[in-house]
């Protein structure tokens, strides 16, 4: 009888241990503590980078075998299994291959459905979010395919730039601004969903003479690219063959003595209205670009959600709203616009460093550039006098100005420039007055102050836009 039990227990030894190690030989998955799927992957494939200027198109990244991935490289991978999206994380390390940690269960077939993407110069990563900047390299398959059975998985991708890029040449340690390049700037695997930002973009030239790579695309179909330096602000449209999906370009920073093709100031579209910005050189408390014109009857109420293309200037309108203004403008535009301050105002009026020390602004004769009360009774169309010495229309007359400076009363206001009423002793360039929402002020006219219930007004005074860099 007990060498009956012995054998019995013998041959349940043999069977747990057969059964052992049949299961281990099977099971090719792993289940993570954060209970997602590990399985070992082959990916077949390759990074197609982007092509250089030239005929020869060279190719600056290409990663087609295993001995050109590094330890810790990453391949985003979003499975199809029908209509769910099962988000993967691929990683490479050189002794043994890539691994994919996912979230749900794979189809099992061939040819199944895949999106693969790789990111170079990623500022963080991680299997819920890679953050990314203009500097960063994004490379995708939208049609990739992976096959999978019994624990094995391939996935068959060749990833190629999502964006173009461009870089521009100068000086080196020169600073530059640029808008109308939208880039992105984060990547969530869970939903496979990119985050964009059309945001101004800070780049500064290296000691090799150029700045690094910007990758994005144009923001709006006019392709429109501006740039700002020091003391300096240029647009260009570009060609449809410049940024292109995988394609490499360079420009050189334009100048004021060389920049063709290049419109002088800054051209900033808001809500379908385009406007422009001139730079302010010179200031001692540094460089701006102020509004070529008073803002618009077009400019403010399509930012505020009614279509217009008034070229009068707005007036008859409060602080506050003004504010609220330039709050949706920002918004909208990523820049930084705001009031000028009394300082600001009077240097661009003075025509900053291309002062012709004039009476008014840009001219000895008030109706050279000048609307007021001796020749007119209402307010005008901006851009129908002349300019000052910088390009910038009715810095004396037209409307009134708000500017930024608060007084200890929240009724009482600075205003600068004269408006279509004002005598010509305020019309001077260097003329303002501060006024209080209940008296008038004498000699400027339509300046009244009034409440109508729920914000301080004053009829015949607007502002004028002015944009700063942080």
């Amino acid at each position: 009888m007990k060498q009956v039990h012995v054998i019995q227990m013998l041959m349940a030894v043999v069977i747990v241990l057969a059964l052992g190690s049949c299961s281990s030989d099977v099971l090719s998955e792993v289940e993570n503590q954060n209970g997602k799927q590990t399985v070992k992957m082959e990916f077949v494939g390759k990074v197609i980078g982007f092509d250089q200027q030239g005929s020869s198109k060279a190719k600056v990244q290409a990663r087609a075998t295993s001995s050109s991935w590094k330890d810790g490289d990453k391949i985003y991978i979003t499975f199809y299994n029908g209509s769910t999206l099962i988000p993967g994380e691929a990683t490479y390390s050189s002794a043994s291959g890539w691994s994919v940690s996912y979230d749900g269960n794979l189809a099992t077939g061939s040819n199944l459905k895949c999106e693969a993407r790789y990111f170079v110069n990623a500022t963080f990563s991680s299997s819920s979010l890679v953050s990314l900047n203009s500097n960063s390299e994004i490379y995708e398959d939208m049609n990739a395919t992976y096959a999978y059975s019994n624990g094995s998985l391939t996935v068959t991708a060749t990833l190629s730039p999502k964006t173009g890029r461009i870089r521009f040449t100068g000086k080196s340690g020169e600073k530059i601004y640029t808008t109308g390049i939208s880039v992105y700037t984060t990547f969530s695997p869970a939903i496979n969903k990119f985050s964009t930002s059309n945001a101004m973009i800070t780049s500064t030239v290296a000691s090799n003479g150029s700045t690094p790579y910007i990758y994005g695309y144009f923001t709006d179909n006019d392709r429109s690219l501006g740039l700002v330096g020091s003391d300096y602000a240029f647009t260009r449209t570009c060609t449809s063959s410049m940024l292109n999906v995988g394609e490499s370009g360079y420009m050189a920073i334009p100048s004021e003595s060389s920049h063709n093709n290049w419109r002088s100031g800054l051209y900033v579209k808001a809500s379908g209205v385009e406007f422009k910005m001139i730079p302010v050189a010179g200031y001692s408390g540094g460089f701006f670009l102020m509004a070529e014109t008073e803002t618009t009857e077009a400019l403010y109420k399509s930012v505020k959600g009614t279509a217009s293309t008034s070229q009068l200037p707005i007036d008859n309108i409060s602080y506050s709203e003004i504010t609220s203004f330039i709050e949706k403008l920002n918004s909208e535009t990523k820049l930084n616009f705001s009031l000028p301050s009394v300082e600001q105002w009077l240097y661009a009026a003075e025509g900053g460093d291309k002062t012709q020390d004039y009476i008014f602004a840009g001219s000895d004769t008030p109706d050279d550039v000048a609307w007021y009360s001796a020749n007119c009774s209402s307010k005008q169309a901006v851009k129908t006098k002349a300019p000052n010495e910088l390009g910038i229309y009715d810095m004396s007359g037209n409307v009134g100005e708000f500017v930024s400076n608060s007084k200890s009363s929240y009724s009482e206001r600075d205003i600068c420039g004269g408006g279509y009423c004002s005598s010509i002793s305020y019309i001077k360039k260097d003329s303002y007055v501060t006024t209080n929402y209940t008296t008038s002020k004498a000699g400027y006219g339509v300046i009244l102050g009034y409440n109508d219930g729920s914000h301080n007004r004053s009829r015949g005074v607007g502002f004028r836009l002015i944009l700063t860099f942080k």
